[in-house]
């Protein structure tokens, strides 16, 4: 499934605003579901998501999964995609199952952002240094304390997370941020994100990132990246055996940003 997180105050559900996980537990309802479902990431009110998985249980596993498809798509707003389901075995679990995520953060470089993109993107109009962004990137990669990254809420959840990669992608006038690892604190991309152009800028020092990582400084002396900017990419799912499929495939890449050809800036 796909979502546009700009109307969302996230994923899970929350007592006040409105979630993705209502909208789609309120559908499951019309469409005789048990109506409670789970998702792969919570993600923050105003991020979007390209591909996120979630799993619920089925009053009729006989049922077509065309009509299961169809039947939630009539149901659920516009800004909500089902694009596939699949019945997979009793171990599986949408976020346990998860071993990969891929996070872009797209920025628009420049004065004025084109109407259709100003959703998915954070303008940025002040000039930093690509290969000072490039060198602090790599400092993420690996096991590092986030404590300095994210919120209180999210140091609840433990304060280690592994970076697997960060890559740097341009495409006059769009830079996107691409960061994968299995699991995120809360606002993490967003922060890391603001660290890199911040050390870009010249605003702050590679030792003062590297003391950040190393869980000696309590907070980063700037708010996190505007949430919407940032897409749930992409995910990889591992050990789930799959019975039964449908998908409902686009034939043309419509996701915002999907079809531009990025080059890496090494």
């Amino acid at each position: 499934m796909s979502f546009t997180g700009t109307d969302f105050r996230g994923f899970q559900y929350q007592n006040k605003g409105r979630t993705v996980q209502k909208e789609i537990e309120t559908a499951l309802k019309k469409i005789d579901f048990y109506p409670t479902i789970w998702g792969c990431s919570r993600t923050d009110g105003g991020v979007h998501a390209r591909n996120f998985v979630i799993h619920t249980l089925d009053k009729n596993p006989q049922r077509k999964l065309m009509d299961v498809v169809k039947g939630l798509n009539s149901a659920l707003p516009e800004d909500i995609l089902i694009k596939k389901a699949e019945r997979v075995d009793g171990n599986f679990h949408a976020r346990f199952s998860t071993v990969s995520k891929t996070y872009r953060y797209f920025i628009y470089i420049g004065n004025s952002v084109p109407p259709p993109a100003e959703p998915f993107c954070t303008k940025f109009f002040l000039n930093f240094d690509f290969e000072k962004v490039k060198e602090a990137a790599s400092l993420f990669v690996g096991t590092k304390n986030f404590s300095a990254f994210t919120t209180s809420e999210g140091r609840k959840n433990g304060i280690e997370r592994e970076i697997t990669s960060i890559s740097l992608l341009y495409k006059n006038p769009l830079l996107c941020i691409e960061v994968r690892g299995k699991s995120f604190l809360h606002r993490m991309v967003r922060f890391i994100v603001g660290s890199l152009l911040a050390y870009g800028r010249g605003k702050i020092e590679i030792g003062f990132l590297r003391m950040a990582l190393e869980g000696k400084v309590d907070y980063l002396p700037f708010p996190a990246m505007a949430a919407k900017g940032l897409h749930l990419w992409d995910l990889k799912i591992e050990n789930v055996e799959v019975f039964e499929k449908y998908e409902e495939c686009c034939p043309l890449p419509l996701w915002p940003f999907e079809n531009i050809k990025f080059k890496e800036i090494i």
